[in-house]
């Protein structure tokens, strides 16, 4: 039996380790070739002792004990054996997150958004209507205003107000904001006999035209790509016009009117046509809201949900696309983001302010005077054209690192109202969260608390907690709604999408209603139906 290291004098831990289980283990516990295992667990060091006493070395057991056993015992467990020492040895690495799609297409769009005003969404839903007594929509002329839950009606051969309108020739306007609760391309549809045009979040140019109409049509539809959580400006007109000839001077005989009627329905990405219900309407009339439409290459969804962890060829093309697009939109409404006019004297001085407030929130934080010269004066200083300056601002600005990437969240104040913002609005802070940042009030728990409230009621916030949980019931993408017809007669796509909205508005009176609760989620067996989903489930013994 060899002598145990200690009796040739005083040695540490370490020394035995090195000594008698090195050649074993390794130097540092991560295994060889012949005992692969690295050396790492729960045990105490007590209980470690006690096993190496016992069996240890492998071809000398029994000579490594007594307060030799216990010295490498400690040395090992507080080395790289216990968790805290893994994890000491192993740091978790601060890395850089840049913004997923969805970050991506919010953060832009808050960039310009923030540069207009308007309204906010309301709860009163529905669209403002006026009804006029002719096609002109003068304000003299107007015989009735109201708020329509929807866009749905079927006037026959009557008009909307039988004592104040003639039903040969009348007009309507509707106006407010649609919420889009889904991602993606929607596709409009105007279903009429008579004249219509919708202009959707975009005031100078229809979307659907059908104002002057040729052959029988009645059917008019038009996509736009929307972002989930945001409203809308809507404004859609209709107008009947008097039918053929009227020779009721000659006749003294009125020709009878045509059948009348007007919808406004929708199509929510991977769902069927339906009239856009009153939920996802508002009387509020807002600004514009600009959408970035390059299509990007998918995040990672590995382990279930969308990160940017992965950077690729393609991602940086449509970064640079993305950037391109947002440029040219931002030359042609020039003028009134910047608050300014083209004959305007101080135009040049509008248009430096307006790229240094661009660019300032755009990397979400004051700029040092060596971001202020590199991405504002330096623009404007070799060009003699300053749209072309802010076009070269805005371009770096958004292919910056400091705009795609996350800052950590161990960061100063600018960083953590950065992170509460992409936290519960997948986008950039707002003025009011970087003014509070500014004034150091975000260090303050009750502060960060009111303003976690004040933006969770955002609808930005309540479209992410709907695509988490959506995620979470594993119904997002939507399935596949097709069922056996022999085995489920009746069921089809539009009886899915009755499904699905009951399933919404269970998820909204869980969540935002007055008697919020997430137990409901596993416990709740009611069902909001409505007329097709009742009959159906009556039928089949379902719900």
């Amino acid at each position: 039996m060899a002598a145990s290291p200690s009796l040739a004098g005083e040695v540490d831990g370490g020394t035995i380790y090195r000594r008698q289980c090195a050649r074993c283990h390794g130097a540092f516990g991560e295994g060889t070739t012949e005992f692969p295992r690295a050396l790492a667990g729960e045990r105490t060091p007590p209980q470690l002792a006690k096993l190496i006493a016992k069996t240890m070395p492998e071809d000398d057991p029994g000579t490594c004990v007594g307060p030799d056993s216990d010295k490498v015992a400690a040395f090992i467990h507080e080395t790289f054996y216990s968790k805290t020492a893994r994890e000491r040895n192993k740091p978790p690495r601060v890395e850089l997150s840049r913004l997923t799609v969805a970050q991506y297409r919010n953060a832009v769009a808050d960039l310009i958004g923030g540069f207009r005003s308007g309204g906010q969404w309301d709860s009163n839903h529905g669209l403002k209507a006026q009804y006029y007594k002719n096609r002109q929509f003068r304000d003299n002329d107007r015989v009735l205003e109201r708020v329509d839950p929807q866009v749905g009606f079927d006037f026959g051969e009557a008009a909307p107000v039988a004592d104040k309108i003639e039903p040969h020739e009348f007009s309507i306007r509707w106006e407010g904001s649609v919420l889009a609760p889904e991602t993606g391309e929607y596709e409009f549809i105007i279903r009429t006999e008579h004249a219509a045009r919708l202009w959707l979040n975009n005031p100078g140019k229809p979307l659907i035209d059908a104002w002057v109409k040729s052959g029988n049509d009645t059917e008019y539809k038009a996509t736009l790509f929307l972002i989930a959580g945001r409203a809308y400006p809507l404004k859609l007109e209709f107008s009947k016009a008097k039918q053929g000839v009227d020779d009721s001077k000659k006749t003294k005989i009125k020709p009878k009117p045509v059948k009348a009627s007007m919808a406004l329905e929708w199509k929510v990405p991977h769902l069927p046509a339906e009239r856009i219900p009153e939920r996802y309407l508002s009387t509020a009339r807002l600004a514009p809201v600009f959408v970035v439409t390059t299509p990007f290459p998918p995040d990672d969804r590995s382990i279930g949900y969308e990160r940017g962890t992965t950077i690729s060829k393609a991602w940086d093309q449509a970064t640079t696309e993305g950037a391109i697009e947002t440029a040219s939109y931002v030359l042609s409404k020039l003028n009134d983001l910047a608050d300014t006019t083209t004959s305007a004297k101080d135009r040049p001085e509008k248009l430096k302010a307006f790229v240094a407030k661009f660019v300032e929130r755009a990397f979400r934080r004051p700029l040092n005077d060596e971001d202020r010269k590199r991405h504002v004066t330096r623009h404007f200083e070799v060009s003699k054209d300053p749209e072309a300056a802010v076009k070269r601002a805005v371009l770096l600005a958004l292919k910056s690192p400091k705009f795609l990437y996350q800052e950590p969240s161990e960061g100063d104040a600018y960083a953590l109202a950065s992170r509460l913002s992409f936290a519960l609005w997948d986008s950039s802070p707002d003025d009011t969260l970087r003014k509070a940042a500014e004034s150091g009030k975000l260090t303050n728990r009750d502060e960060l608390r009111r303003e976690a409230e004040r933006m969770v009621v955002d609808l930005r916030s309540k479209a992410k907690v709907r695509r988490f949980l959506l995620n979470w019931l594993r119904v997002d993408p939507v399935p596949d709604p097709s069922k056996d017809a022999k085995l489920f007669p009746g069921f089809d796509a539009k009886l899915a999408a009755d499904l699905r909205t009951s399933l919404d508005l269970f998820l909204d009176e869980v969540v935002w209603g007055d008697k919020s609760d997430f137990r409901i989620l596993l416990q709740d067996d009611s069902v909001y139906l409505n007329g097709r989903l009742g009959k159906w489930s009556q039928n089949h013994g379902a719900m």
